[in-house]
């Protein structure tokens, strides 16, 4: 550790994985940590735009020392209520450094110029990189309030969509149909999602480029494929995705697979639920492809690849943020 004591501020509702990075650093920084947690007046005074409300200070303070305590650092915790933006940084001598985000940097500097008003040494600035949610922009406490992500910064569905998922993406098959779809693409590249849609693939003796699978059917553990990938000896990809939420690690992982055909047939094991990558699968398959899922109690959805479905999936991935 390199100080003797460091503070961090802030509002710290809902406790993202934005904050934890702050608090982390203050901890892994300063042998004693003063964490200033804005009070009720301070929200009311300074947190007029938040479009939804703020936590109360106990509320938010049992919360805060509930994470302190489960890293074990409550020993060298104190945390004060702050009525204003600059709290006791400001005044205390004792202070060594204080722990600021990209955003607050410049409030930092403007502690520093308060300090030396009052004779008092500059505070050493650590600034802790804004954590980014899945779609790339900054986690914050209001887009969890709002809904948007959740603490981790996944992207959540939003509720009007389920509607609009719940309608197939494509041309649904049912018996003959789907035997004649499967002769009249057995030369097309193919991407199956869902494991009962890629067995049944398989069973008819066609190999999809991309499988993605989360070993489920109806949400009951499904064991059929395994022995089958273990055989063929596909190569594996896992990552955690869903339910209601298309993590970064898999949508990267199949935007991998089909834009580098070299590497050959691919599974993607999803630990969570695979449903929603549908949509990211589309907008990475090449056109001409074709891409088979499972409708509930419908049957096969074929979908064609081109560039209506590919504009239809980016509509509906852009409400995620």
């Amino acid at each position: 550790m390199q100080y003797r004591y460091v503070c961090v501020a802030g509002t710290f509702d809902g406790l993202h994985v934005g904050h934890e990075a702050l608090l982390k650093r203050a901890f892994a920084e300063g042998e004693r940590v003063l964490i200033g947690l804005t009070s009720d007046i301070f929200v009311s005074q300074w947190k007029k735009t938040t479009s939804m409300p703020v936590s109360a200070y106990e509320s938010r303070k049992k919360a805060l020392t509930q994470w302190i305590e489960a890293h074990t650092w409550l020993d060298r915790a104190t945390i004060v209520p702050i009525d204003d933006p600059y709290g006791p940084a400001v005044s205390d001598a004792q202070l060594d450094a204080l722990i600021v985000s990209e955003e607050s940097y410049e409030r930092g500097r403007a502690v520093n110029t308060r300090r030396a008003a009052l004779g008092i040494p500059d505070l050493a600035l650590i600034v802790v990189p804004l954590v980014q949610a899945e779609d790339k922009k900054p986690v914050s406490a209001s887009r969890v309030r709002e809904g948007e992500i959740d603490r981790t910064g996944k992207l959540i569905m939003p509720d009007f969509l389920r509607d609009e998922l719940a309608q197939p993406l494509g041309k649904v098959l049912m018996g003959q149909e789907v035997r004649e779809s499967f002769v009249r693409h057995l030369t097309d590249q193919i991407i199956s999602v869902g494991d009962l849609t890629t067995k049944t693939l398989l069973d008819a003796g066609i190999t999809p480029q991309l499988m993605i699978i989360d070993n489920k059917v109806n949400r009951k553990v499904f064991t059929d494929l395994a022995p089958i990938i273990a055989e063929r000896d596909f190569p594996r990809t896992l990552v955690k995705s869903g339910p209601g939420f298309m993590s970064s690690e898999a949508i990267n992982a199949i935007n991998v697979s089909l834009q580098n055909p070299s590497l050959g047939v691919r599974v993607i094991e999803v630990e969570g639920e695979e449903d929603l990558l549908v949509i990211p699968a589309i907008l990475a398959a090449p056109i001409g492809s074709v891409l088979y899922y499972g409708q509930p109690d419908a049957g096969l959805v074929e979908v064609l690849i081109d560039k209506r479905s590919k504009a239809r999936a980016g509509v509906i991935i852009g409400q995620f943020t």
